[in-house]
């Protein structure tokens, strides 16, 4: 007996000397927040399921996956880099809830960089991804982050927060990581633009920003099939419109957005009108389909009288058939601005090249 005790406390002294077994105090201990990119409550929480959330995808969860890696960024040199140190499987109850405390092992008593990363699954198939970075050292040894859970679907090609933009069209992109998105949808205050994606590709598209600060979701389909979303808050910082209006569309095909002002001028891509240093302003033309295309009008620039609001398309798109919103906006960032939507289709056996989509009288009552 007395040969066994000596053993083990050989043992111990040989392996706590080795690094085997590490000390309380080299632990460092994560609570981690996780909240999903289309949580109806947008803040962070430690719940993977609030009641309220019907989301089809967020009810099939059914485990999640913690991992955390050493980063590149650590400062010991000798030592393999990005080796995992942490796995560990927490399965969800009826309440749909985790809450966890990590303990991750600490290598030196400096700064100590890991990569966090999140994986939820429904048995074998991962349904939502999330990251981000935890830094220890020689005072911190207990932190606290948060982790927004994206769908595997797709990704952002963003970071978490956009900062201010004066941008009205910023480009919004993505890739489209799970071979069976077919569609994506990019929504901003209700002008959604829908268009497919080759499986397994980028998208870039831009996105229009009206008032302080819009919701960007982007969702993704397979078929008719919601498959996933993700979001970002983006806050506008530039001049506000009395006029705005978009145009999107369903097919890859060249319409233009064109408007007759009171003065008889057309402003469109091919003919600027007033366009350049006058009342309207062309944001941007989309010739390969899907939009928006934007103008934008100021107040103490709009002439006074009818404005005619159309869409016009190429002859090469005759038989083409095509369809679409108008979306009108008027005194952005007032108490009184408004919004109204215009649908228009052009089919196949139509002969015309332009469709009046809707008329105005400037000021509006």
């Amino acid at each position: 007996m007395k040969r066994f005790y000596f053993f083990a406390i050989l043992c111990t002294s040989i392996f706590q000397s080795c690094g085997y077994l590490a000390d309380p105090e080299n632990f460092g201990e994560v609570q981690i927040n996780l909240r999903f990119a289309n949580d109806d409550h947008g803040v962070a929480s430690s719940r993977l399921l609030s009641k309220q959330n019907s989301s089809a995808s967020l009810q099939a969860i059914d485990r999640v996956v913690v991992i955390v890696r050493e980063n590149i960024e650590s400062s010991a040199a000798n030592r393999p880099l990005d080796r995992e140190v942490v796995r560990k499987e927490f399965r969800l109850g009826n309440n749909r809830t985790l809450q966890a405390v990590i303990q991750v092992p600490l290598q030196n008593s400096g700064v100590n960089y890991f990569d966090l990363q999140i994986q939820a699954f429904q048995g074998v198939a991962p349904l939502y991804a999330g990251r981000n970075f935890i830094v220890f050292d020689e005072k911190i040894k207990r932190v606290a982050v948060e982790i927004q859970l994206e769908p595997i679907a797709f990704r952002l090609l963003l970071p978490e927060i956009i900062p201010p933009t004066n941008n009205r069209l910023p480009t919004f992109t993505g890739l489209a990581q799970d071979s069976s998105v077919t569609e994506f949808e990019i929504i901003a205050d209700s002008v959604n633009v829908r268009f497919p994606v080759q499986r397994g590709s980028a998208f870039a598209n831009p996105v229009m920003l009206f008032g302080n600060n819009t919701l960007v979701r982007a969702l993704a389909y397979r078929g008719e099939e919601f498959y996933g979303e993700a979001s970002r808050q983006v806050t506008y910082t530039g001049r506000k419109a009395d006029v705005l209006v978009a145009l999107v569309w369903d097919q890859a095909v060249d319409l233009d957005l064109e408007v007759q002002n009171p003065l008889q001028q057309i402003i469109s891509a091919n003919a600027a009108g007033d366009s350049v240093g006058g009342s309207g302003r062309l944001q941007v033309s989309d010739k390969d389909g899907y939009g928006p295309e934007v103008f934008e009008w100021r107040s103490v620039r709009i002439a006074a009288g009818p404005f005619i609001i159309r869409v016009a398309r190429q002859r090469a798109n005759l038989l083409q058939p095509a369809r679409g919103r108008v979306y009108v906006y008027f005194r952005e960032g007032q108490l009184w601005e408004s919004r109204r939507i215009f649908r228009f289709e052009f089919k196949p056996q139509d002969t015309q090249l332009v469709q009046n989509v809707f008329n105005f009288i400037w000021p509006v009552q």
